[in-house]
């Protein structure tokens, strides 16, 4: 699950600070001040707690060019403990709701932020967040209007780049807004990660279709138990049943998707960038020191399958939507989740009474460009700079395998393979019989080609093969039939991280072994004659005659060699 804020834990102790009885007294004082009347007082009680629950450290390292300052975060575990048994998330929630910087929201929604993904308190905050309706508040602030409409966000993050002294007061209006949307964000994040807060989230955000109307297709009898039930527990499958739906979700993807909301111009920006150009594989081992093993501490670690984890004391905020990507991994994990994301919109197109269709052929053709769906326009957020939109998307995508009805679709029409593929795809050089019946996509940047640096969204990917390769046999064919086999090896050659590589092993055996019932070899041979037949048939179509297919030199007849010429 995704994890919106850091977790590095740690109880400051002080001589000065309060002991026994009195540290009872200070906290209740403070949830007195956060449910004040005076807006003032809100605001300095909100700021007070943000700065209880966290404390910055700054260090610095000096090199050659320079000193550079690092600031690290704490989380002091008392005070969370406290807050959260004085039951603090309401009024932070009723702060966090006025949308004003003067009434204390930004240090409500970080403090909220700092509880809801807490190590020890974090499960009971989240469901005092809920019970204090938090879901629907948090819509809001993410769905709410920007200080300027969206196609001067870019002039204005521009202006402001150039005058840092004095920015604009539509910079700073847009900066307060980014801050407020990117934590509201985050703390769906942060609730969806519970059954309850996915289900909230669902009943709230989707469209009445999307919503299955289970009570409507059952008998009474049925009908009362499952609202007994639903009485008690105030959980379940048939909560979000009843609750009133609205299409706010299918508004928050297309924000999510709308690049204008991002400040571009940020440094922050930049340095995600650069990250993401960072060159990662082969070129790795060839630069490789041992002399530079003692700082690898000092480093940051693409290989540790953590969650991207936002320090809300930090700059982060550039992008304000990027935890939508969380929100829609956790939502994914349920069915209606899963069917939203997968079901087909179909565009609408003004039609006359004069127009007519030449053929049937043709109206199908006109028809299937212009059915899509939510999760094939998420695609595209595998290759962007954000760590977190990519780690969220990543996991998206391997939760909607799990949709086994959905396999044939998410192969042959979504080809999600594909995208999948071209994230584990680096710059190696492949031999001629390695680029027989592989996509060229894979490999016509060259060395150009960077594969993701990030080991967490490579797991996400692998599993996502995995449970492809896993769903029957017809899927594991048409893996084979487009070179799977040849992307995987190359990326395990590389693979740093035992889990990933585990699973790239587990993926091998799926495509290496022959299927039950059929001959040594049979799988290999059959891949390639799928692929010959479609190629023949491809330049048939194509060029009204046929072309002579490339021979392999793997492939000779009378040997019984694999396609790939590697057992």
């Amino acid at each position: 699950m995704a994890t919106a804020v850091s977790s590095n834990m740690s109880t400051d102790n002080n001589s000065s600070t309060p002991e026994g009885g009195e540290v009872d007294t200070v906290y209740n004082e403070l949830l007195n001040f956060l449910k004040a009347t005076r807006a003032d007082l809100r605001k300095a009680a909100a700021d007070a707690t943000l700065a209880t629950l966290v404390s910055s450290s700054s260090s610095s390292s000096s090199d050659d060019d320079g000193a550079d300052e690092a600031t690290s975060t704490a989380i002091n575990n008392e005070a969370a403990q406290r807050l959260t048994t004085l039951n603090a998330i309401h009024p932070l929630c009723r702060i966090a709701s006025t949308l004003s910087p003067d009434h204390g929201s930004i240090s409500a929604l970080a403090a909220l932020s700092v509880l809801s993904s807490h190590d020890l308190v974090g499960n009971q905050s989240i469901e005092d967040f809920l019970d204090a309706k938090g879901v629907g508040r948090m819509l809001e602030i993410a769905l709410s209007s920007p200080p300027t409409p969206v196609s001067t966000a870019a002039s204005v993050s521009a202006l402001a780049s150039d005058n840092k002294e004095e920015p604009s007061k539509v910079a700073e209006e847009w900066k307060v807004w980014r801050q407020q949307v990117n934590y509201a964000c985050a703390l769906l994040a942060n609730a969806t990660r519970t059954e309850r807060g996915a289900i909230d989230f669902i009943g709230l955000s989707f469209p009445d279709e999307a919503v299955p109307s289970n009570l409507s297709r059952k008998t009474d009898e049925s009908k009362e138990e499952e609202e007994k039930e639903a009485d008690d527990d105030n959980v379940g499958a048939s909560a979000y049943g009843k609750r009133e739906t609205k299409p706010t979700a299918t508004l928050l993807l297309s924000r999510f998707l709308n690049p204008s909301f991002i400040d571009t111009s940020s440094l922050a920006h930049d340095r995600a960038v650069a990250s993401m150009s960072a060159k990662t594989g082969m070129d790795d081992l060839e630069e490789y020191d041992s002399d530079d093993d003692n700082n690898l501490d000092d480093e940051s670690n693409n290989n540790e399958l953590e969650p991207q984890k936002m320090d809300p004391m930090s700059e982060e905020y550039y992008d304000p939507y990027q935890h939508v990507a969380a929100v829609i991994m956790n939502i994914a994990q349920l069915d209606t989740g899963r069917e939203f994301l997968l079901r087909l919109i179909h565009s609408s197109k003004k039609s006359s009474d004069n127009k007519k269709l030449d053929s049937i052929d043709e109206e199908k053709k006109d028809n299937n460009t212009q059915s899509t769906s939510h999760l094939q326009s998420l695609l595209p957020q595998l290759t962007s700079p954000n760590l977190h939109r990519r780690q969220g998307i990543a996991g998206t995508l391997k939760n909607c395998c799990f949709s086994r009805d959905s396999i044939w679709w998410l192969l042959n029409i979504v080809q999600m393979d594909k995208s999948l593929l071209l994230t584990l795809a680096g710059p190696e050089e492949l031999s001629i019989d390695e680029k027989v019946g592989l996509d060229p996509d894979y490999w016509l940047l060259g060395p150009q080609k960077v594969r993701e640096p990030d080991s967490l969204v490579r797991l996400y990917v692998t599993e996502a093969l995995l449970l492809l390769l896993a769903s029957g046999r017809r899927a594991r064919e048409t893996l084979r039939e487009r070179r799977t086999y040849v992307i995987i090896k190359l990326a395990d050659m590389v693979e740093e991280n035992e889990e990933v590589s585990e699973r790239m092993l587990e993926c091998v055996q799926y495509l290496r072994r022959d299927e039950d019932g059929t001959e040594e070899g049979s799988s290999d041979k059959r891949a390639y004659e799928k692929y010959a037949k479609g190629l023949l048939e491809s330049n048939a179509a194509k060029n009204k005659g046929l072309k002579a297919l490339p021979m392999s030199t793997s492939c000779d007849a009378g040997e019984e060699e694999d396609y790939d010429n590697i057992d």
